[in-house]
């Protein structure tokens, strides 16, 4: 992690990007001890944007914060796991189908060519990173500024799971299949469908993560 200079509220904005996509890229794994000088030294920048961006990312769920042991990347649980899908579950079909309504045909080339590099023998990691950037990309950003902050924030949390479920090659052309037919119905503005789709991979990717969490356990 390289951050270089800046000053103010853009060093902090960048600050907190940077540690956001470490935590939920698996960079910075769960229960990962922050140390506020050593991030700076890696960041290349003071401490202070490092103290804000962990406030706002401990706002964001994404870190865990105690009086003695400082900051940690966030713990997961299977009852949050749990929490999370049922409120996903509740959510996407809303953004589901504002996002047909505005998607463009240049989008959906775009998410077809993100599709292309999501192929059965990628490495686990890069696996979980390629799907994770085709799903933003399908649903996109929701227009509605209560709902876009409550599913980032979920996304967000929900990815610090996502890299626990070893997916099998069987589960990863399930998968493949799964994004094949909601990129169609995305490409054909099948609102019903998609929202289908959505929920059925949210379904499918809950079970397996919860499946590796109880082996954990």
């Amino acid at each position: 992690m390289t951050a270089g200079g800046g000053s103010g509220r853009t060093a902090h904005r960048d600050v907190t990007e940077r540690l956001r996509e470490a935590i939920v890229t698996g960079t910075l794994q769960t229960g990962t001890h922050l140390v506020q000088s050593e991030l700076a030294a890696g960041l290349d920048v003071s401490v202070t944007p490092v103290r804000e961006a962990l406030r706002e990312l401990e706002s964001q769920g994404l870190i865990d914060s105690d009086p003695f042991r400082g900051a940690t990347v966030h713990g997961i649980s299977l009852d949050e796991l749990e929490e999370i899908h049922e409120l996903r579950r509740l959510l996407l079909p809303l953004a589901v189908r504002e996002r047909i309504a505005t998607v463009t045909d240049a989008e959906i080339d775009e998410a077809r060519a993100v599709l292309a590099r999501l192929t059965p023998d990628l490495p686990n990691r890069e696996w979980v990173q390629t799907d994770r950037a085709l799903r933003q990309m399908l649903v996109g950003t929701p227009q509605r500024r209560n709902l876009r902050a409550i599913l980032r924030r979920l996304s967000d949390v929900s990815e610090l799971y996502a890299g626990l479920a070893v997916h099998g090659e069987a589960d990863r052309r399930r998968a493949l299949a799964g994004n094949r037919d909601m990129l169609q119905a995305y490409a054909e503005r099948q609102t019903g469908r998609a929202v289908t789709l959505t929920l059925r991979r949210l379904d499918e990717a809950t079970r397996l993560t919860a499946a590796a969490l109880t082996r954990r356990s």
